[in-house]
This record gives structure tokens, sequence and C-alpha cells, in this order.
């Protein structure tokens, strides 16, 4: 049997090889139909204006924008033909009152010579509504913190408010527009650009893709001011009612805040100072509070760095009713400084506000205002006061004394609370010694 098999090899082979070329021919002559599928093809679609004309504005439904299309012919014929030469449109004049188009199919090269193009998802589907357009503001937000000691001043922007368009029911939901610009931990400033982002109510971002925004970033600039704390002076004006004083340090319920501004500005400033006429004491005989404003005294280019505080602080100033006392001060509790060398100084008891008590003991008479508390157990003999000769000599313009009687300012040393109605002045008498 083997024999058999393997006599007329090559003949036999030679058969096979003359067959299955023979079958060739026949084949690639008879030329037969095949079919072959393309998915992902994307349906282009055409005279959309006559929906935006009107005001309208589409949404494709369920992906059917995108197709799987079969194409039937000769092998020859649907063998030439790739993805790239398959078109399908949709013609939006041929919209139908449900909402759907038809989808045409087409292919650029060899179409005449198909016997079939075809697609399961025969139609467009939208869903169509009202355009709305609207403007709103564009919120500044701020993420992260700056520097230590830094904080961010004036945020400003290119633009401030943006035009949104989109169907109704999409635009109908945004809240909020914000541009978002990120501080961590700079020590100058920023200059960038931030997108534009659309936030419903609940906070939730909104994304659609027929929403039509005027621009989608923004440059921003962003300021970045060193901060330092101060102490707050306050200072007031006008006079009390009389029989009044200020009895004790004017309050507030802010003594200190923290200033912000560039580093070159802040060096030269170590307090607030309020100025007088801010708060006026004219004709006041009771205790009262006052409202200032603390914005209206910042230097130029300086700002508040508190975000939470809007600058206002309630100033008190305590007053209350006074006692008039009248000391005599021991002519021995008065002294005469700095004597020039060589001369010796002499109170003269020729004044009106200089008497006798208790037989030889001299006094200088001084009337003393004051809270009834600050005279409690303070007699004339604990008060001491004195007379500057340098001082004198400076309020006169001179450098140097010579002998003779001069009228001095008294400088009187009272305890804490009380004051003089008035000025005191002795005469003094300087003689040069031999």
């Amino acid at each position: 049997m083997k024999k058999k098999l393997t006599n007329n090899l090559g003949l036999k082979l030679l058969a096979v090889f003359v067959s299955f070329a023979l079958w060739l021919i026949v084949v690639n002559y008879d030329d037969p139909v095949i079919s072959n599928s393309y998915s992902g093809i994307s349906v282009e679609i055409i005279n959309a204006d006559s929906l935006t004309d009107q005001g309208k504005v589409y949404e494709v439904l369920n992906n059917t924008d995108t197709i799987s299309v079969t194409i039937t012919g000769k092998r020859s014929v649907v063998e030439s033909i790739s993805r790239e030469n398959i078109r399908a449109i949709a013609d939006m004049e041929d919209l139908t009152i449900m909402n759907t188009v038809g989808i045409q199919l087409s292919t650029n090269k060899n179409y005449n010579q198909l016997d079939s193009i075809e697609t399961e998802q025969g139609v467009l589907e939208l869903a169509i509504e009202d355009l709305k357009e609207i403007n709103m503001p564009i919120n500044m937000v701020v993420a992260g913190e700056p520097a230590e000691n830094y904080i961010v001043g004036n945020i400003s922007t290119n633009q401030n408010t943006v035009k949104i368009s989109g169907p109704e029911s999409v635009v109908s939901q945004i809240a909020r527009v914000v541009s978002e610009v990120n501080v961590s931990g700079r020590t100058s400033d920023i200059t960038t650009t931030a997108e534009v982002r659309l936030y419903d109510a609940n906070g939730n971002i909104i994304e659609h893709p027929n929403l039509s925004l005027s621009t989608r970033n923004i440059n921003v600039s962003a300021e970045i001011l060193a901060t330092k704390a101060v102490e707050i002076v306050y200072n007031y004006s006008g006079i009390l009612e009389e029989g009044y004083i200020i009895s004790d340090d004017i309050t507030a319920d802010r003594m200190a805040v923290y200033l912000a501004g560039r580093p070159s500005a802040l060096d030269s400033i170590n307090t607030l100072e309020i100025p007088a006429t801010a708060i006026n004491v004219d004709g006041q005989n009771e205790t009262f509070t006052v409202t200032v404003d603390l914005d209206r005294y910042l230097p130029d280019g300086i700002i508040l760095a508190e975000s939470d505080f809007d600058g206002r602080v309630a100033v008190t100033v305590p007053i209350a009713a006074t006692i008039t006392r009248t000391l005599s001060v021991p002519l021995a509790n008065v002294s005469v400084n700095h004597v020039p060398n060589g001369y010796q100084a002499e109170l003269m008891i020729s004044s009106d506000n200089v008497s006798e008590h208790e037989g030889e003991m001299v006094r200088f008479d001084v009337v003393a205002v004051g809270l009834p508390a600050s005279f409690t157990d303070v007699t004339g003999r604990a008060v001491y006061a004195s007379v500057d000769i340098n001082d004198y000599l400076t309020s006169i313009d001179q450098t140097e004394l010579t002998e003779g009687v001069y009228r001095m300012e008294l400088t009187f040393y009272l305890p804490e609370g009380i004051e003089l109605t008035d000025t005191y002045y002795v005469d003094v008498k300087i003689e040069a010694v031999e």
C-alpha cells in the first residue's frame, strides 16, 4: 500500500499545486460579494444653524452620533474602502417632531459600486431646548496660605464677568462662577492664569458640552503683603465740663492691631496714632464711648491684616467729678537745680503764694484738683518742687546767668491723679560766691 502512495509522488504534488492555482484564478475571476463592518464612525451634523437661529440648542442623546457601519459589495470594491472613506451625515433640516434626524450614509470612494451601506442606528437622537444667556461676576477664591507673617492683599483680574450661554436647564443651575489662585507658601506677588469654573447651589461643579463661556481663563495678579503687630495710641481733644477730669487711661476693645503692607513701609511704623480730633471730650461730664474707624488713620499703602476685623473700635473715655484742695508745700521742699559754679541761689519769699504757717514754717500754697481718692493721705508736706536754671536759660535763649533776681517757673511733683489748676513761679536770687 505504501508503495502505491509513493509511486509518481512528484506528479501527484504537481497536480495538487495546479488544482490550487486554478481555484485561486476562478475565485479572483468571480470576485465574490463580501461584507465589512466598521465601528466608531462619527456622525457629521450639518445645517445646525436651522436650530440655533431659532434660539434653540441641542444635545445628542445615547451616543447616537457614533455608529457602526456595514458595507456590502464585491471583494475588490469593499476592500478598497477604509474607515476614512465612510461619511455619516445628519441634516438638521430633516428634524422630526420626535427630535430625531435620519443618518445618511455614503462613501467618497466607489460608492456607486457598493451593493449596500447600512447601520443599525439609523437616526440621531436629540434633546432640544431653549438657549439661555446670562452674565455673571467672577468670584476670586484664594487657595492655601502664604508664608508665615504674610497675607494676601489686593487681587486684580483682567476680567471680572463672564458671558455664559447654553441649554436653559443647565444654565439655570449656575449659582456661582469661581476662579482660584493658589498662594501656598508665597512671600512675593503672584501673576498667573486662573481657570473659570461654574458651580451650582450645592457647590457641585457644572460641566456640559453645550455650555459656551466668553472666556475659560482669566489673568490674575495677587499681592502678598508682610504683617506687623503695633500698639494703638489714642489721643483726644477738647475741654471737659468744669469740675471733671479724665480719671484713668483711655481704654478700647483694641489696644493693638495687625497691619499689612510692603516691608519697606511697615519698617517705619511702630505705633498707630489716632489723632486728637477723633476723640472730642468738649463739655463732657461722665464716662462715654465713641466708635473710631482705624481704616481712616492708616498710612498710605498700609491695610488691616485681619480679614474678619472691619477696623471699627469702641473707645471708652473715663470721666469723674473732681475736688479742689489747697496744698501748702514747705519752702524747704523746693530746690534749685543746676546752679552754675561760682554762684549761689536763694529763694525769695515775697511771692503772693508764700505764707508763714505754724510760726516759723514758710510754705508755698498751690491749688490742686483731682479725684477724691487721689487726695487720700496727701498733704503739702509730701509734695516737692524745683526750679531748673538750665531750663530757664533755654527758655530765654541764654547760655549763662549774671547776678540778679530772676522769676522762674516751679515744677511740682504731685501724686498720680492730681493736677495743679495754675502755673506757679518763684523769685530766685543769684549771687556770686567769693
